[in-house]
């Protein structure tokens, strides 16, 4: 993405990375309401969407019932986080808070200045429809449900799932597999359709 960006002109010093930090319970609740919502969109269930990667067979799948559920995937000593891998280059921001300090740490972050009218309630209210449409053409093209796949290939595929005996080096190393695997998957999705043919798109050294 930074080499796209300097492709298309903007200089190497404009470009500022983060990477966004979050408490794992905020996180998950954020997305138990996101995959209902995705759900309802797709057609389907929550207790349907479960059905694969957490294996779900009870009755209605509550909030938390569902942070239960996930949390009950995750080998000892893993993260939630497990799938992707730090950006040595990035600014971390915590983005735990759901309120106006979410806002305050990335604007900190990437040196921002927000006008005062702008409450976190204004900004949301602009920000969901933005990912409701999102989520609905993500329906529409079929990603939703290669995202679904990619992410139930990495909870049963035993050579990058997490196991307690593992060592620290190969927990590392199958945090580094899973990041690939996600990165590679989901660029190929997104895409589809996008002419990169005549972009230089090689690994920054």
């Amino acid at each position: 993405m930074i080499q796209y960006c300097i492709h298309t002109g903007v200089p190497r010093d404009h470009i500022t990375v983060i990477e966004l930090t979050i408490d794992p319970f905020v996180k998950l609740r954020g997305w138990y309401h996101r995959g209902k919502r995705q759900a309802e969109q797709n057609g389907i269930t929550m207790e349907e969407t479960c059905k694969g990667y957490l294996k779900w067979e009870g009755d209605e799948l509550t909030e938390d019932k569902y942070v239960k559920a996930v949390m009950a995937t995750i080998p000892e000593g893993g993260t939630l986080d497990a799938g992707y891998e730090d950006c040595p280059i990035a600014k971390k921001v915590d983005v735990s808070g759901r309120d106006i300090t979410h806002c305050d740490n990335v604007d900190k972050a990437l040196e921002l200045t927000r006008s005062d009218d702008w409450s976190y309630e204004s900004i949301c209210a602009k920000v969901l429809p933005l990912d409701e449409a999102r989520d609905a053409e993500m329906v529409a093209t079929g990603s939703m449900d290669e995202f679904g796949k990619i992410m139930a290939e990495l909870a049963t595929n035993p050579a990058i799932k997490d196991d307690e005996k593992d060592t620290d080096e190969v927990k590392e190393l199958k945090k580094k597999r899973r990041s690939t695997l996600i990165q590679a998957k989901s660029w190929k999705e997104s895409l589809r359709g996008m002419d990169i043919g005549k972009l230089d798109l090689e690994d920054e050294e």
